[in-house]
Protein backbone atom coordinates (compact mmCIF):
# COMPACT_ATOMS: atom_id res chain seq x y z
CA UNK A 1 0.00 0.00 0.00
CA UNK A 2 1.39 3.38 -0.99
CA UNK A 3 -0.06 5.80 1.52
CA UNK A 4 -0.04 9.57 1.76
CA UNK A 5 -0.10 11.47 5.05
CA UNK A 6 -2.06 14.67 4.65
CA UNK A 7 -4.11 16.64 7.13
CA UNK A 8 -6.57 18.53 4.94
CA UNK A 9 -10.14 17.56 5.72
CA UNK A 10 -11.82 19.55 3.02
CA UNK A 11 -10.96 21.07 -0.33
CA UNK A 12 -10.84 24.82 0.35
CA UNK A 13 -8.93 25.88 -2.72
CA UNK A 14 -10.13 27.72 -5.77
CA UNK A 15 -12.25 25.01 -7.37
CA UNK A 16 -15.91 25.40 -8.19
CA UNK A 17 -17.92 24.04 -5.30
CA UNK A 18 -21.41 22.60 -5.39
CA UNK A 19 -22.48 26.00 -4.13
CA UNK A 20 -21.27 27.42 -7.43
CA UNK A 21 -23.50 25.10 -9.39
CA UNK A 22 -26.51 25.35 -7.08
CA UNK A 23 -26.36 29.02 -6.16
CA UNK A 24 -25.03 30.49 -9.37
CA UNK A 25 -26.20 27.84 -11.79
CA UNK A 26 -29.17 26.23 -10.15
CA UNK A 27 -30.95 26.80 -13.38
CA UNK A 28 -29.66 23.59 -14.88
CA UNK A 29 -32.57 21.60 -13.49
CA UNK A 30 -34.80 23.47 -15.88
CA UNK A 31 -33.63 21.14 -18.63
CA UNK A 32 -36.16 18.53 -17.60
CA UNK A 33 -38.73 20.77 -15.98
CA UNK A 34 -39.04 23.12 -18.95
CA UNK A 35 -42.10 23.61 -21.01
CA UNK A 36 -40.73 23.86 -24.52
CA UNK A 37 -43.54 24.88 -26.82
CA UNK A 38 -42.07 25.54 -30.22
CA UNK A 39 -43.74 28.46 -31.92
CA UNK A 40 -41.56 28.12 -34.99
CA UNK A 41 -42.65 31.36 -36.62
CA UNK A 42 -39.88 32.28 -39.04
CA UNK A 43 -40.05 35.90 -40.09
CA UNK A 44 -38.16 37.89 -42.69
CA UNK A 45 -38.33 41.66 -42.67
CA UNK A 46 -36.03 42.20 -45.60
CA UNK A 47 -36.48 42.19 -49.31
CA UNK A 48 -33.99 41.90 -52.12
CA UNK A 49 -31.66 39.52 -50.27
CA UNK A 50 -30.05 36.75 -52.29
CA UNK A 51 -29.62 34.69 -49.12
CA UNK A 52 -31.24 34.88 -45.71
CA UNK A 53 -29.62 33.85 -42.43
CA UNK A 54 -31.91 32.46 -39.75
CA UNK A 55 -31.45 33.54 -36.14
CA UNK A 56 -33.22 31.93 -33.22
CA UNK A 57 -34.97 33.80 -30.42
CA UNK A 58 -36.01 31.79 -27.37
CA UNK A 59 -38.53 33.51 -25.10
CA UNK A 60 -40.44 32.76 -21.96
CA UNK A 61 -43.66 30.90 -22.88
CA UNK A 62 -45.84 33.72 -21.55
CA UNK A 63 -44.45 36.29 -23.97
CA UNK A 64 -43.44 34.16 -26.97
CA UNK A 65 -46.84 34.22 -28.79
CA UNK A 66 -47.05 38.02 -28.58
CA UNK A 67 -43.46 38.35 -29.75
CA UNK A 68 -44.16 36.10 -32.71
CA UNK A 69 -47.14 38.24 -33.71
CA UNK A 70 -45.22 41.49 -33.33
CA UNK A 71 -42.17 40.34 -35.27
CA UNK A 72 -44.35 38.76 -37.93
CA UNK A 73 -46.07 42.07 -38.61
CA UNK A 74 -42.88 44.17 -38.69
CA UNK A 75 -42.22 45.22 -42.28
CA UNK A 76 -39.74 48.05 -42.54
CA UNK A 77 -36.91 47.17 -40.17
CA UNK A 78 -33.55 46.30 -41.70
CA UNK A 79 -32.12 43.16 -40.14
CA UNK A 80 -29.34 42.66 -42.64
CA UNK A 81 -30.92 39.76 -44.53
CA UNK A 82 -31.87 37.87 -41.39
CA UNK A 83 -34.96 35.96 -40.37
CA UNK A 84 -36.07 35.33 -36.81
CA UNK A 85 -37.37 31.97 -35.56
CA UNK A 86 -39.22 32.41 -32.26
CA UNK A 87 -39.54 29.53 -29.82
CA UNK A 88 -40.93 29.28 -26.30
CA UNK A 89 -38.94 27.77 -23.43
CA UNK A 90 -38.65 28.33 -19.71
CA UNK A 91 -35.75 30.42 -18.50
CA UNK A 92 -34.24 27.46 -16.67
CA UNK A 93 -34.14 25.47 -19.89
CA UNK A 94 -32.31 28.16 -21.84
CA UNK A 95 -29.86 28.92 -19.05
CA UNK A 96 -29.00 25.21 -19.04
CA UNK A 97 -28.51 25.16 -22.80
CA UNK A 98 -26.16 28.13 -22.58
CA UNK A 99 -24.04 26.17 -20.14
CA UNK A 100 -23.81 23.25 -22.54
CA UNK A 101 -22.94 25.51 -25.46
CA UNK A 102 -25.08 23.39 -27.79
CA UNK A 103 -28.57 24.17 -29.02
CA UNK A 104 -28.18 27.64 -27.54
CA UNK A 105 -30.37 30.36 -29.10
CA UNK A 106 -28.92 33.46 -30.71
CA UNK A 107 -31.26 35.73 -28.75
CA UNK A 108 -33.06 35.17 -25.47
CA UNK A 109 -35.89 36.84 -23.58
CA UNK A 110 -36.12 35.29 -20.08
CA UNK A 111 -38.92 36.22 -17.70
CA UNK A 112 -36.54 38.18 -15.46
CA UNK A 113 -33.07 39.63 -15.66
CA UNK A 114 -32.04 37.65 -12.58
CA UNK A 115 -31.36 34.71 -14.91
CA UNK A 116 -28.80 36.61 -16.98
CA UNK A 117 -26.07 36.90 -14.36
CA UNK A 118 -26.48 33.27 -13.31
CA UNK A 119 -26.39 32.01 -16.89
CA UNK A 120 -23.33 34.11 -17.71
CA UNK A 121 -21.31 32.32 -15.03
CA UNK A 122 -21.54 28.97 -16.81
CA UNK A 123 -22.32 29.96 -20.40
CA UNK A 124 -20.06 28.61 -23.11
CA UNK A 125 -20.07 32.01 -24.85
CA UNK A 126 -20.78 35.68 -24.10
CA UNK A 127 -24.13 36.72 -22.61
CA UNK A 128 -24.92 40.34 -23.48
CA UNK A 129 -27.98 42.33 -22.41
CA UNK A 130 -29.34 44.37 -25.31
CA UNK A 131 -32.30 45.97 -23.52
CA UNK A 132 -33.07 45.84 -19.82
CA UNK A 133 -36.79 45.32 -20.35
CA UNK A 134 -39.19 45.02 -23.25
CA UNK A 135 -42.26 44.60 -21.03
CA UNK A 136 -43.09 43.86 -17.40
CA UNK A 137 -45.64 42.22 -15.14
CA UNK A 138 -45.88 42.09 -11.34
CA UNK A 139 -46.04 38.83 -9.42
CA UNK A 140 -49.49 38.23 -7.92
CA UNK A 141 -51.38 35.76 -5.78
CA UNK A 142 -54.18 34.16 -7.75
CA UNK A 143 -57.26 32.52 -6.32
CA UNK A 144 -60.93 32.06 -7.08
CA UNK A 145 -63.20 35.08 -6.60
CA UNK A 146 -64.35 35.29 -3.00
CA UNK A 147 -61.44 33.14 -1.78
CA UNK A 148 -58.58 35.63 -2.04
CA UNK A 149 -56.17 35.64 0.94
CA UNK A 150 -55.07 38.92 2.51
CA UNK A 151 -51.42 38.53 3.61
CA UNK A 152 -49.87 41.83 4.62
CA UNK A 153 -46.41 40.86 3.34
CA UNK A 154 -44.86 38.39 0.92
CA UNK A 155 -43.22 36.70 3.88
CA UNK A 156 -46.72 36.05 5.23
CA UNK A 157 -47.77 34.84 1.76
CA UNK A 158 -45.00 32.21 1.81
CA UNK A 159 -46.64 30.82 4.96
CA UNK A 160 -50.08 30.44 3.32
CA UNK A 161 -51.33 26.89 3.60
CA UNK A 162 -50.82 24.88 0.40
CA UNK A 163 -49.57 27.87 -1.59
CA UNK A 164 -48.48 26.81 -5.09
CA UNK A 165 -45.14 28.56 -5.49
CA UNK A 166 -43.68 26.64 -8.41
CA UNK A 167 -40.01 25.78 -8.80
CA UNK A 168 -37.70 28.83 -8.49
CA UNK A 169 -34.96 26.83 -10.18
CA UNK A 170 -37.05 26.82 -13.35
CA UNK A 171 -39.02 30.08 -13.57
CA UNK A 172 -38.55 33.64 -12.42
CA UNK A 173 -42.23 33.70 -11.49
CA UNK A 174 -41.52 31.26 -8.65
CA UNK A 175 -38.51 33.35 -7.64
CA UNK A 176 -40.68 36.48 -7.46
CA UNK A 177 -42.26 35.93 -4.00
CA UNK A 178 -38.84 34.99 -2.58
CA UNK A 179 -37.27 38.15 -4.02
CA UNK A 180 -40.17 40.28 -2.75
CA UNK A 181 -40.00 38.78 0.75
CA UNK A 182 -36.24 39.35 0.88
CA UNK A 183 -36.68 42.92 -0.37
CA UNK A 184 -39.26 43.65 2.33
CA UNK A 185 -36.59 43.14 4.99
CA UNK A 186 -33.40 43.71 3.02
CA UNK A 187 -32.00 46.07 5.65
CA UNK A 188 -32.63 43.53 8.43
CA UNK A 189 -30.19 40.57 8.55
CA UNK A 190 -32.60 38.62 10.73
CA UNK A 191 -35.29 38.90 8.06
CA UNK A 192 -33.18 37.00 5.53
CA UNK A 193 -33.01 34.01 7.84
CA UNK A 194 -36.75 34.24 8.42
CA UNK A 195 -37.42 34.08 4.69
CA UNK A 196 -35.14 31.08 4.28
CA UNK A 197 -36.91 29.36 7.16
CA UNK A 198 -40.24 29.96 5.43
CA UNK A 199 -38.90 28.19 2.35
CA UNK A 200 -38.05 24.97 4.20
CA UNK A 201 -41.49 23.29 4.03
CA UNK A 202 -41.99 24.48 0.44
CA UNK A 203 -38.62 23.08 -0.61
CA UNK A 204 -39.32 19.82 1.19
CA UNK A 205 -42.61 19.50 -0.70
CA UNK A 206 -40.68 20.03 -3.92
CA UNK A 207 -38.20 17.34 -2.89
CA UNK A 208 -41.01 14.82 -2.48
CA UNK A 209 -42.46 15.49 -5.93
CA UNK A 210 -42.00 12.99 -8.72
CA UNK A 211 -43.40 15.38 -11.36
CA UNK A 212 -43.11 19.12 -11.78
CA UNK A 213 -45.69 21.51 -10.42
CA UNK A 214 -47.91 22.97 -13.18
CA UNK A 215 -47.06 26.41 -14.51
CA UNK A 216 -48.84 28.90 -16.76
CA UNK A 217 -52.32 28.14 -18.02
CA UNK A 218 -52.29 24.64 -16.54
CA UNK A 219 -51.66 26.06 -13.07
CA UNK A 220 -54.41 28.69 -13.43
CA UNK A 221 -56.85 26.08 -14.64
CA UNK A 222 -56.05 24.01 -11.55
CA UNK A 223 -56.84 26.97 -9.27
CA UNK A 224 -60.11 27.62 -11.13
CA UNK A 225 -61.14 23.96 -10.80
CA UNK A 226 -59.84 23.12 -7.33
CA UNK A 227 -59.36 26.41 -5.47
CA UNK A 228 -56.29 27.29 -3.44
CA UNK A 229 -53.70 30.02 -3.90
CA UNK A 230 -50.98 30.08 -6.53
CA UNK A 231 -48.23 32.44 -7.68
CA UNK A 232 -48.53 33.89 -11.17
CA UNK A 233 -47.96 37.10 -13.07
CA UNK A 234 -50.63 39.73 -13.49
CA UNK A 235 -50.33 39.16 -17.24
CA UNK A 236 -51.10 35.46 -16.94
CA UNK A 237 -54.27 36.14 -14.95
CA UNK A 238 -55.41 38.96 -17.25
CA UNK A 239 -54.81 36.85 -20.34
CA UNK A 240 -56.50 33.77 -18.83
CA UNK A 241 -59.64 35.62 -17.73
CA UNK A 242 -59.86 37.34 -21.11
CA UNK A 243 -60.25 33.90 -22.64
CA UNK A 244 -62.32 32.15 -19.98
CA UNK A 245 -64.29 34.97 -18.36
CA UNK A 246 -64.39 35.98 -14.67
CA UNK A 247 -63.61 33.48 -11.99
CA UNK A 248 -60.05 34.17 -10.89
CA UNK A 249 -58.77 37.19 -9.00
CA UNK A 250 -55.24 38.55 -8.60
CA UNK A 251 -54.01 40.30 -5.44
CA UNK A 252 -50.74 41.57 -3.99
CA UNK A 253 -49.75 42.44 -0.41
CA UNK A 254 -49.74 46.15 0.52
CA UNK A 255 -45.94 46.18 0.50
CA UNK A 256 -45.86 45.81 -3.30
CA UNK A 257 -44.48 43.10 -5.57
CA UNK A 258 -41.55 41.94 -7.61
CA UNK A 259 -41.77 42.51 -11.38
CA UNK A 260 -40.89 40.20 -14.24
CA UNK A 261 -39.05 42.45 -16.70
CA UNK A 262 -38.29 40.34 -19.83
CA UNK A 263 -34.87 41.62 -21.00
CA UNK A 264 -33.57 41.04 -24.53
CA UNK A 265 -30.23 39.20 -24.39
CA UNK A 266 -27.72 38.15 -27.07
CA UNK A 267 -26.57 34.60 -26.34
CA UNK A 268 -25.10 33.19 -29.56
CA UNK A 269 -21.94 31.40 -28.29
CA UNK A 270 -19.73 31.64 -31.41
CA UNK A 271 -17.89 35.03 -31.53
CA UNK A 272 -18.55 35.79 -35.22
CA UNK A 273 -22.19 34.80 -35.02
CA UNK A 274 -22.57 36.63 -31.70
CA UNK A 275 -21.47 39.86 -33.36
CA UNK A 276 -24.00 39.40 -36.17
CA UNK A 277 -26.69 38.40 -33.67
CA UNK A 278 -26.06 41.68 -31.86
CA UNK A 279 -26.95 43.58 -35.04
CA UNK A 280 -30.13 41.54 -35.35
CA UNK A 281 -30.91 42.18 -31.66
CA UNK A 282 -30.69 45.93 -32.24
CA UNK A 283 -33.29 45.63 -34.96
CA UNK A 284 -35.49 43.47 -32.73
CA UNK A 285 -35.17 45.99 -29.90
CA UNK A 286 -36.23 48.79 -32.26
CA UNK A 287 -39.35 46.87 -33.27
CA UNK A 288 -40.27 45.89 -29.72
CA UNK A 289 -39.86 49.47 -28.50
CA UNK A 290 -42.30 50.90 -31.01
CA UNK A 291 -45.68 52.31 -30.02
CA UNK A 292 -47.53 49.58 -31.90
CA UNK A 293 -45.55 46.90 -30.06
CA UNK A 294 -46.30 48.51 -26.69
CA UNK A 295 -49.98 48.42 -27.60
CA UNK A 296 -49.73 44.75 -28.59
CA UNK A 297 -48.01 43.89 -25.30
CA UNK A 298 -50.68 45.77 -23.35
CA UNK A 299 -53.43 43.96 -25.25
CA UNK A 300 -51.85 40.69 -24.06
CA UNK A 301 -51.77 41.89 -20.44
CA UNK A 302 -48.15 43.07 -20.23
CA UNK A 303 -47.18 46.38 -18.69
CA UNK A 304 -44.55 48.61 -20.22
CA UNK A 305 -40.94 48.56 -19.02
CA UNK A 306 -41.73 51.25 -16.44
CA UNK A 307 -44.33 49.06 -14.71
CA UNK A 308 -47.20 51.53 -15.08
CA UNK A 309 -50.67 50.01 -14.49
CA UNK A 310 -52.53 48.43 -17.38
CA UNK A 311 -55.10 50.63 -19.13
CA UNK A 312 -58.82 50.07 -18.72
CA UNK A 313 -58.66 49.18 -15.03
CA UNK A 314 -57.29 45.71 -15.73
CA UNK A 315 -55.00 43.98 -13.28
CA UNK A 316 -54.00 45.02 -9.78
CA UNK A 317 -53.33 48.71 -10.40
CA UNK A 318 -50.42 50.68 -8.96
CA UNK A 319 -47.85 48.37 -7.34
CA UNK A 320 -44.62 49.39 -5.58
CA UNK A 321 -41.64 47.51 -7.00
CA UNK A 322 -39.97 45.20 -4.47
CA UNK A 323 -36.57 44.68 -6.02
CA UNK A 324 -33.29 43.72 -4.36
CA UNK A 325 -30.27 45.99 -4.34
CA UNK A 326 -27.98 42.99 -3.72
CA UNK A 327 -28.72 39.99 -5.95
CA UNK A 328 -26.43 37.67 -3.99
CA UNK A 329 -29.07 37.56 -1.25
CA UNK A 330 -31.44 35.89 -3.71
CA UNK A 331 -28.70 33.59 -4.98
CA UNK A 332 -28.01 32.44 -1.43
CA UNK A 333 -31.70 31.77 -0.86
CA UNK A 334 -31.96 29.81 -4.11
CA UNK A 335 -28.87 27.83 -3.18
CA UNK A 336 -30.47 26.93 0.13
CA UNK A 337 -33.66 26.00 -1.71
CA UNK A 338 -31.75 23.74 -4.08
CA UNK A 339 -30.03 21.93 -1.25
CA UNK A 340 -33.38 21.31 0.42
CA UNK A 341 -35.55 20.77 -2.64
CA UNK A 342 -33.33 18.60 -4.78
CA UNK A 343 -33.16 15.06 -3.42
CA UNK A 344 -29.92 13.14 -3.15
CA UNK A 345 -28.98 10.90 -6.06
CA UNK A 346 -25.64 9.24 -5.51
CA UNK A 347 -23.46 6.30 -6.38
CA UNK A 348 -21.45 5.12 -3.37
CA UNK A 349 -18.14 3.43 -4.26
CA UNK A 350 -16.41 1.60 -1.39
CA UNK A 351 -12.75 0.62 -1.49
CA UNK A 352 -12.39 -3.11 -0.71
CA UNK A 353 -8.63 -3.36 -1.22
CA UNK A 354 -6.62 -5.43 1.21
CA UNK A 355 -5.62 -2.49 3.41
CA UNK A 356 -9.24 -2.10 4.45
CA UNK A 357 -8.67 -5.12 6.72
CA UNK A 358 -6.29 -3.00 8.81
CA UNK A 359 -7.42 -3.12 12.46
CA UNK A 360 -9.14 -0.03 13.86
CA UNK A 361 -9.51 -0.69 17.54
CA UNK A 362 -11.16 -4.06 17.95
CA UNK A 363 -12.64 -3.90 14.43
CA UNK A 364 -11.35 -3.23 10.92
CA UNK A 365 -11.55 -0.19 8.65
CA UNK A 366 -13.90 -2.20 6.47
CA UNK A 367 -16.25 -2.93 9.37
CA UNK A 368 -16.46 0.74 10.26
CA UNK A 369 -16.99 1.77 6.63
CA UNK A 370 -19.87 -0.68 6.28
CA UNK A 371 -21.36 0.72 9.50
CA UNK A 372 -21.13 4.21 7.99
CA UNK A 373 -22.90 3.11 4.82
CA UNK A 374 -25.65 1.42 6.82
CA UNK A 375 -26.12 4.50 9.00
CA UNK A 376 -26.54 6.75 5.97
CA UNK A 377 -28.81 4.21 4.34
CA UNK A 378 -31.11 4.15 7.37
CA UNK A 379 -31.48 7.87 8.00
CA UNK A 380 -32.43 9.35 4.63
CA UNK A 381 -35.96 9.66 3.19
CA UNK A 382 -37.50 7.64 0.38
CA UNK A 383 -36.81 10.49 -2.07
CA UNK A 384 -33.11 9.56 -1.99
CA UNK A 385 -31.77 7.52 -4.90
CA UNK A 386 -28.58 5.55 -4.39
CA UNK A 387 -26.51 2.73 -5.80
CA UNK A 388 -23.49 0.81 -4.55
CA UNK A 389 -20.18 -0.22 -6.08
CA UNK A 390 -17.19 -2.02 -4.55
CA UNK A 391 -13.72 -1.54 -6.03
CA UNK A 392 -10.21 -2.92 -5.97
CA UNK A 393 -7.81 -3.83 -8.76
CA UNK A 394 -9.46 -6.26 -11.20
CA UNK A 395 -12.53 -6.78 -8.99
CA UNK A 396 -14.91 -6.48 -11.92
CA UNK A 397 -13.00 -9.00 -14.04
CA UNK A 398 -10.05 -8.35 -16.34
CA UNK A 399 -8.96 -4.71 -16.24
CA UNK A 400 -12.22 -3.50 -14.64
CA UNK A 401 -11.59 -2.39 -11.06
CA UNK A 402 -15.19 -1.97 -9.88
CA UNK A 403 -18.18 -4.25 -9.38
CA UNK A 404 -21.75 -2.99 -9.33
CA UNK A 405 -23.50 -4.27 -6.22
CA UNK A 406 -26.72 -2.26 -6.60
CA UNK A 407 -27.81 0.02 -9.49
CA UNK A 408 -29.06 3.51 -8.65
CA UNK A 409 -32.75 3.51 -7.73
CA UNK A 410 -35.04 5.44 -5.39
CA UNK A 411 -35.21 4.02 -1.90
CA UNK A 412 -38.93 3.31 -2.20
CA UNK A 413 -38.46 1.24 -5.38
CA UNK A 414 -39.45 -2.39 -4.77
CA UNK A 415 -37.15 -5.04 -6.27
CA UNK A 416 -38.13 -8.71 -5.87
CA UNK A 417 -40.21 -7.90 -2.84
CA UNK A 418 -37.57 -5.72 -1.16
CA UNK A 419 -37.25 -1.95 -1.14
CA UNK A 420 -34.10 -0.39 -2.57
CA UNK A 421 -33.19 0.63 0.98
CA UNK A 422 -33.30 -3.03 2.07
CA UNK A 423 -31.32 -4.15 -0.98
CA UNK A 424 -28.66 -1.51 -0.27
CA UNK A 425 -28.37 -2.70 3.33
CA UNK A 426 -28.06 -6.34 2.29
CA UNK A 427 -25.38 -5.67 -0.28
CA UNK A 428 -23.43 -3.29 1.95
CA UNK A 429 -23.03 -6.10 4.45
CA UNK A 430 -21.57 -8.31 1.70
CA UNK A 431 -18.71 -6.03 0.65
CA UNK A 432 -16.62 -7.25 3.59
CA UNK A 433 -16.36 -10.60 1.82
CA UNK A 434 -14.74 -8.93 -1.21
CA UNK A 435 -11.74 -7.45 0.60
CA UNK A 436 -8.40 -8.08 -1.11
CA UNK A 437 -6.06 -6.78 -3.78
CA UNK A 438 -4.80 -3.30 -4.55
CA UNK A 439 -6.62 0.02 -4.87
CA UNK A 440 -8.06 0.80 -8.32
CA UNK A 441 -9.05 4.39 -7.65
CA UNK A 442 -8.66 6.31 -10.92
CA UNK A 443 -10.53 4.03 -13.32
CA UNK A 444 -13.30 3.59 -10.75
CA UNK A 445 -13.70 7.34 -10.19
CA UNK A 446 -14.01 7.99 -13.92
CA UNK A 447 -16.40 5.10 -14.53
CA UNK A 448 -18.62 6.15 -11.62
CA UNK A 449 -18.68 9.77 -12.80
CA UNK A 450 -19.69 8.73 -16.31
CA UNK A 451 -22.33 6.32 -15.04
CA UNK A 452 -24.05 9.01 -12.98
CA UNK A 453 -23.79 11.54 -15.79
CA UNK A 454 -25.24 9.12 -18.35
CA UNK A 455 -28.22 8.43 -16.09
CA UNK A 456 -28.51 12.04 -14.89
CA UNK A 457 -31.66 13.10 -13.03
CA UNK A 458 -32.27 16.86 -13.39
CA UNK A 459 -34.55 16.84 -10.33
CA UNK A 460 -31.73 15.79 -7.99
CA UNK A 461 -28.21 16.62 -6.87
CA UNK A 462 -26.23 13.98 -8.78
CA UNK A 463 -23.07 12.77 -7.10
CA UNK A 464 -20.48 10.07 -6.61
CA UNK A 465 -19.20 9.34 -3.10
CA UNK A 466 -15.90 7.48 -2.91
CA UNK A 467 -14.61 6.00 0.35
CA UNK A 468 -10.99 4.84 0.28
CA UNK A 469 -8.04 4.39 2.61
CA UNK A 470 -5.31 4.49 -0.01
CA UNK A 471 -3.89 5.78 -3.26
CA UNK A 472 -4.28 4.36 -6.75
CA UNK A 473 -2.18 1.20 -7.14
CA UNK A 474 -3.38 -0.10 -10.51
CA UNK A 475 -0.42 0.24 -12.91
CA UNK A 476 -2.68 -0.33 -15.91
CA UNK A 477 -5.14 2.47 -15.08
CA UNK A 478 -5.21 5.99 -16.41
CA UNK A 479 -2.91 8.43 -14.64
CA UNK A 480 -4.00 11.05 -12.17
CA UNK A 481 -3.31 13.78 -14.74
CA UNK A 482 -5.43 11.96 -17.32
CA UNK A 483 -8.27 11.49 -14.84
CA UNK A 484 -8.32 15.15 -13.84
CA UNK A 485 -8.12 16.29 -17.46
CA UNK A 486 -10.98 14.01 -18.55
CA UNK A 487 -13.18 15.01 -15.62
CA UNK A 488 -12.60 18.69 -16.33
CA UNK A 489 -13.35 18.20 -20.02
CA UNK A 490 -16.47 16.12 -19.46
CA UNK A 491 -17.96 18.30 -16.71
CA UNK A 492 -21.24 19.60 -18.13
CA UNK A 493 -22.75 22.67 -16.42
CA UNK A 494 -26.14 21.55 -17.68
CA UNK A 495 -25.70 18.09 -16.10
CA UNK A 496 -23.37 18.64 -13.13
CA UNK A 497 -22.09 15.57 -11.33
CA UNK A 498 -19.95 16.13 -8.25
CA UNK A 499 -17.50 13.67 -6.74
CA UNK A 500 -17.29 13.68 -2.95
CA UNK A 501 -14.21 11.85 -1.67
CA UNK A 502 -13.78 10.52 1.84
CA UNK A 503 -10.30 9.46 2.88
CA UNK A 504 -10.15 6.86 5.63
CA UNK A 505 -7.28 7.62 8.01
CA UNK A 506 -4.07 9.46 7.13
CA UNK A 507 -3.08 6.57 4.85
CA UNK A 508 -5.47 7.94 2.24
CA UNK A 509 -3.98 10.06 -0.55
CA UNK A 510 -5.81 13.17 0.69
CA UNK A 511 -4.18 15.57 -1.77
CA UNK A 512 -5.25 13.53 -4.81
CA UNK A 513 -8.73 12.95 -3.42
CA UNK A 514 -9.10 16.71 -2.92
CA UNK A 515 -8.04 17.34 -6.53
CA UNK A 516 -10.59 14.85 -7.86
CA UNK A 517 -13.35 16.53 -5.87
CA UNK A 518 -12.24 20.05 -6.77
CA UNK A 519 -12.40 19.42 -10.52
CA UNK A 520 -16.04 18.34 -10.28
CA UNK A 521 -17.18 20.96 -7.76
CA UNK A 522 -17.39 18.48 -4.89
CA UNK A 523 -15.71 18.37 -1.52
CA UNK A 524 -13.13 16.13 0.08
CA UNK A 525 -13.01 14.89 3.65
CA UNK A 526 -10.60 12.82 5.71
CA UNK A 527 -11.71 10.69 8.66
CA UNK A 528 -8.41 10.60 10.54
CA UNK A 529 -9.87 8.43 13.24
CA UNK A 530 -11.62 5.37 11.75
CA UNK A 531 -14.33 5.84 14.37
CA UNK A 532 -15.24 9.12 12.62
CA UNK A 533 -16.06 7.45 9.29
CA UNK A 534 -19.77 7.19 10.02
CA UNK A 535 -20.16 10.84 10.99
CA UNK A 536 -18.09 12.07 8.05
CA UNK A 537 -20.06 9.93 5.59
CA UNK A 538 -23.46 11.01 6.88
CA UNK A 539 -22.45 14.67 6.98
CA UNK A 540 -21.12 14.49 3.41
CA UNK A 541 -24.44 13.07 2.23
CA UNK A 542 -26.50 15.57 4.19
CA UNK A 543 -24.52 18.51 2.80
CA UNK A 544 -24.82 17.24 -0.80
CA UNK A 545 -21.07 17.72 -1.09
CA UNK A 546 -20.94 21.43 -0.26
Amino acid sequence: MVGGRHSSTRDERGGRSLGFYLICAVVVVGLAASVVVIVQEVRSWTGGCDQLSEYTLAADPSIAPTLSDILGEAKDTDTGCATIAVSAATSGDIAGRLGKGTDAPDLWIPDTGAWVGKAALTAAGPVEVMTGSIASSPIVLVSREGEAPAPQTWLAALHLENIQLGNPLVTGVAQGPITAALAEGESDPVSTGTVRAALVPLAQEESARTTDEPIGVEMLRGVADNGGVAVATEQAVVDYTADTGPGLVATVPPTGSNFMNFPLVVTSPAPDRHYKATQVARAVAEVLGSESSRTAFADSGFRGPDGSPLPGGRGVGEVPDLGLTEETVLQDALGAWALMALPIRTLVAIDVSGSMETPAGNRSRMDLTVDAALAGNAMFPDSVSAGLWAFSQGLGGGPQDYREMVPIRRYDTVVDGLTQRQVMAQQAEKVDGLVGGATGLYDTALAAFRTVQETYDPRAVNSVIILTDGANEDPDSITKEQLLSILEREMDPARPVIIVTIGITDDADAATLAEISRVTGGSSYVAKDPADISNVFVNALAARGR
